[in-house]
């Protein structure tokens, strides 16, 4: 089945769009984060992403699908399953009804359990379209609870030095897990006002968080921790001495990438995002017949290829959007 990337993925036989982020007639949304959106008129979204863009799309007519329900078009049928990055973050199967071809797009994936997300769901597919954010060898991560066990020690020592701990983590989907660990660590936390407004639909979506989660003010008591996004803490919280700021990124697992680095006291390893073996995990657990990447690095596919599997990474860059790339089915 061919694919074409272009702001977006997009199925010509179908006339099907994935995560486009030009406005369209029509485009499925695999979860909030405004890297994946578009005020399409009438876009296909989990009801949890609804909640988190109701806002967003307050001019859309969106078609509300839950997991394993499938939506029914004349040339193919839509299914959407949990893909473990954020609540209400969700894989596409699409099928032909011309040929039964199974075609799954990913969106972003995580394949490590978190108690404030819908876990991950494989599905066997026959063209599997996968995100490769973290599709080089250098970003293997450690054991996630190893990470958080040394944030963790660290936050604690800051805060028995008199010191005032800043924990940096993206406002949708990280700082949500990271909040529900430092509560569920006995934590006094206050959050960036937009972190907290996700908080809330977190909370209306079913996910129950440990603790009490205040919102910053402009009030910063002693012996808490500030969960603020990057790059929002500085203005903020001016004023306030003795700062540490703690940044959790999945970049910080290579040292010989410097283009993520913000200035920061500790940057750990840790992501919402599956890492470089997840993903070639998950591909093996799916068994698809052909592969596309898309996002982030190509050498997911030159590592594909080499294991035997039909793999291209598309860009946008290296053909004309209106051709794509096909792979003969093996």
């Amino acid at each position: 089945m061919e694919v074409v990337f272009d702001r977006g993925v997009y199925v010509p036989a179908l006339d099907l769009w994935l995560d486009s982020r030009r406005k369209r007639e029509s485009s499925i949304i695999s979860h909030a984060h405004s890297d994946h959106t578009g005020r399409h008129r009438r876009p296909v979204v989990t009801p949890n992403t609804h909640l988190l863009l109701r806002d967003y799309l307050k001019k859309s007519d969106p078609i509300a699908l839950p997991y394993c329900e499938t939506l029914e078009t004349p040339t193919h049928t839509v299914t959407l399953y949990p893909a473990g990055h954020c609540l209400g973050s969700a894989q596409t199967l699409v099928v032909s009804k011309a040929t039964g071809e199974r075609l799954l797009y990913t969106g972003d994936i995580k394949t490590l359990p978190s108690p404030t997300n819908e876990p991950l769901q494989p599905i066997a597919c026959d063209t599997l379209v996968i995100e490769s954010t973290y599709g080089h060898p250098d970003y293997v991560f450690p054991p996630q609870d190893q990470t958080l066990a040394t944030a963790t020690r660290m936050l604690r020592t800051w805060l028995e030095r008199g010191e005032r701990p800043v924990v940096l983590g993206w406002r949708l989907g990280k700082a949500q897990e990271l909040l529900h660990h430092l509560l569920g660590e006995g934590f006094e936390v206050v959050v960036e006002e937009g972190i907290y407004r996700a908080v809330e639909a977190y909370r209306e979506g079913g996910v129950n968080f440990p603790g009490v989660v205040a919102p910053f003010n402009g009030h910063w008591p002693d012996g808490t921790v500030a969960l603020f996004p990057p790059g929002r803490s500085s203005r903020a919280l001016n004023g306030y001495r003795y700062q540490r700021t703690m940044e959790l990124t999945g970049w910080a697992a290579s040292d010989s990438r410097y283009h993520w680095r913000r200035p920061a006291d500790s940057s750990l390893p840790f992501s919402d995002h599956a890492d470089y073996n997840d993903l070639l995990a998950y591909v093996e657990t799916v068994k698809p017949r052909q592969v596309y990447t898309v996002y982030g690095f190509p050498d997911l596919a030159a590592k594909l290829r080499g294991m035997g599997y039909p793999a291209v990474h598309l860009d946008g860059k290296g053909s004309p959007s209106s051709t794509g790339f096909q792979m003969g089915l093996l």
